[in-house]
């Protein structure tokens, strides 16, 4: 059977559901939605964070650490993506016949029985679902935290969410209307080739009910998107989009958000709303700033997103621009290595640390220190490695002089920079 469909036919048949790495951003909404469903919920994670706080809030307990007693009493378990099937209380569910789906596989489920607005590409998803959620004011699961709102999902009869192309889940979406923000290849750790990568979005567009809205600029989504008459393209601003956010990028979500909302409002109202949106934690966040000194985190670890990051912090004009960087995954960083350097241009300085590693294993060609060595000579004396976080941590604080901005730049743990530089 079809994965989204066994998720489907769990979903009407209730009981209690088990979240295996259930503090991750992603696996949160799924958890708060399925509790909103009627599930009894319980779940699992080495690690505490904003959103377990959130959850128990909502009546959804989570235990510290992984036992395959949790499984004990269950009809089904849902692992996030960094859960492998070798994980003992998945291994455990199976021995006892215990259902497993993925996270990517029962959200396309959750969304069936709603009109549901499914956002997908490489770079923008989270901001431009963000700003679709507020516009509209709808039901919505965001892969990421929306300053000054508490969590990630909330139920509604019209839902906007993240359709995630990492796993190759965005092709078991059947949504009424789909974004498409951009497509560059990424997440070499499921895809062996460009071409897979690309299939799961032409797999989304052919389950897309009604209407796809694709970026006209953006190469491989005007590709395979033209030509077909559910597809609609959207074009970047005449005039340009009054933000709170700043950069073109966002001007580029925002045209998205236009694009899809204009079915539900017009688009003065549209406009009104998006002047005053609240931004996601993470994107171009001042987290210090003080004595001409701002410091900046950014969730940004694809090159195209770093050169977009960096563009953004330039236009602000800073003394001098600085930067700490934590690669995410070793196969990223192989496979994207030789278009790192470029992206960082106009950084005086960067500091780099250890890769994320995201549950993979190293590879060969895939370290901070192979990326390294793709920096050209220019960078001799502008370029340092740390072997931890409090190193890099301890090493550019005495660096920071008035008017410099310092780019705190990564999906990993780097956000702790973030939280030692709030204070």
């Amino acid at each position: 059977m079809n994965p989204v469909d066994l998720a489907q036919e769990l979903l009407e048949k209730g009981g209690h559901v088990h979240l295996v790495g259930m503090a991750g951003i992603g696996m949160v909404g799924v958890a708060f939605l399925l509790k909103e469903r009627g599930f009894t919920i319980s779940g699992c994670d080495m690690q505490e964070n904003r959103q377990t706080d959130w959850l128990r809030k909502n009546g959804i307990q989570i235990s510290a650490g992984h036992d395959k007693n949790h499984v004990k009493d269950i009809d089904w378990l849902v692992r996030s993506t960094a859960v492998p099937d070798t994980h003992p209380e998945v291994c455990r569910a199976k021995e006892l016949g215990i259902p497993v789906s993925r996270r990517g596989e029962v959200l396309p489920a959750l969304m069936r029985d709603r009109t549901c607005i499914a956002v997908s590409g490489t770079h923008g998803k989270t901001t431009t679902t963000a700003m679709i959620a507020q516009v509209l004011g709808c039901g919505y699961c965001i892969g990421g935290e929306i300053a000054g709102i508490e969590g990630v999902a909330r139920d509604g009869e019209i839902m906007v969410v993240e359709a995630d192309e990492s796993d190759g889940t965005v092709a078991g979406y059947t949504p009424d209307y789909a974004v498409i923000t951009n497509i560059e290849y990424d997440h070499m750790e499921h895809h062996a080739s460009e071409a897979a990568f690309i299939g799961c979005f032409e797999r989304f567009i052919q389950n897309t009910k009604q209407r796809i809205y694709f970026c006209a600029e953006d190469p491989i989504s005007v590709r395979i998107c033209l030509g077909d008459p559910k597809c609609e393209a959207f074009p970047y601003p005449a005039s340009r989009i009054p933000l709170p956010l700043p950069g073109d990028h966002n001007q580029w979500n925002a045209a998205a958000a236009l694009a899809v909302s204009k079915r539900w409002m017009g688009e003065k109202e549209i406009l009104q709303a998006l002047e005053n949106i609240k931004p996601i934690r993470r994107r171009f966040e001042t987290v210090f700033e003080d004595g001409g000194i701002r410091i900046v985190s950014d969730y940004a670890h694809h090159p195209t997103e770093i050169a977009a990051l960096v563009q953004t912090a330039l236009e602000l004009k800073p003394r001098r621009l600085l930067a700490v960087f934590q690669p995410h995954r070793y196969t990223r960083t192989r496979a994207l290595g030789a278009a790192f350097p470029a992206s960082f241009q106009g950084v005086e300085k960067l500091w780099l640390v250890p890769v994320y590693a995201a549950s993979e294993q190293p590879v060969e060609g895939g370290t901070t220190k192979d990326l390294m060595a793709r920096f050209p000579g220019g960078w001799e004396g502008r370029l340092r490695y740390s072997k931890t976080l409090e190193g890099a941590w301890v090493d550019l604080q005495p660096e920071l002089r008035e008017g410099d901005l310092l780019l705190i730049i990564g999906a990993g743990d780097i956000e702790q920079l973030a939280e030692w530089a709030r204070g």
